[in-house]
């Protein structure tokens, strides 16, 4: 496999994953048993939300070397029909700490990547740090996949009214709307109303770099409260 080819599937499994799990050299147990929250891929290394007296920031505190275990939430069409693990390898560290006004304050945990490993239908695949870390891969087919599905879950009202005043379909007679893709350079929008299913494609003024263009285009092209 190509090596940016490989860099970039592997940012996708990390920005989309189906499962992810924390392995900690020693504290295996303790850390297993814990829940914690995830924020998938923050500039190539996973960060998790743990409360202060979890194991997990113990183990942070101490750079514990630790192996983060991702299985892939990719569309069977963006992963090549393959099966796809990817292993990340560091030292866990502290990145600050979540609000405090709340009763279980968060602390941020995140993974200092050392070593990267893409496992296809089995078989590893070595990955170069550097690359993966790349930011041409922050806008990788799985994160514009979750952008998707975030905004097919979250913004479905959103995406009916953006829907009507965008092509001109009578609101009441829209049944559904959703976003079928996103890419750096648009969208395709599918919607159901009493005539029947319609595909469009919306393409922004220009291609999108980051996701803080992507959202801005977003809001911009479809509806301000697209988050």
């Amino acid at each position: 496999m190509i090596p940016d080819e490989a860099a970039r599937l592997a940012r996708s499994v990390l920005s989309c994953p189906e499962t992810i799990t924390v392995r900690v050299s020693d504290d295996r147990d303790a850390v297993a048993d814990e829940v914690y929250d995830v924020t998938c891929d923050v500039h190539g290394s996973p960060v998790f939300s743990a409360s202060e007296t979890s194991a997990l920031l113990a183990a942070a505190r101490t750079g514990a070397v630790a192996v983060v275990e991702v299985t892939s939430g990719l569309d069977p069409l963006a992963a090549d029909h393959r099966r796809l693990d990817l292993f990340l390898q560091g030292r866990l560290a502290q990145r600050g700490s979540g609000c405090p006004c709340c009763g279980d304050p968060r602390a941020l945990v995140a993974l200092d990547v050392s070593r990267v490993t893409l496992f296809r239908d089995d078989r590893p695949v070595p990955v170069e740090v550097d690359r993966f870390r790349d930011r041409r891969h922050v806008l990788n087919p799985g994160y514009l996949q979750r952008a998707a599905e975030h905004a097919n879950e979250a913004h479905e009202q959103e995406l009916r009214a953006a829907t009507a005043s965008t092509f001109g379909v009578p609101l009441e007679s829209l049944l559904a709307a959703s976003l079928l893709r996103v890419d750096a350079s648009g969208v395709v929008v599918s919607w159901l109303d009493t005539a029947g299913g319609h595909t469009e494609r919306l393409d922004f003024l220009r291609t999108v770099a980051s996701p803080q263009e992507l959202g801005a285009a977003l809001r911009s092209h479809l509806h301000a409260g697209i988050c």
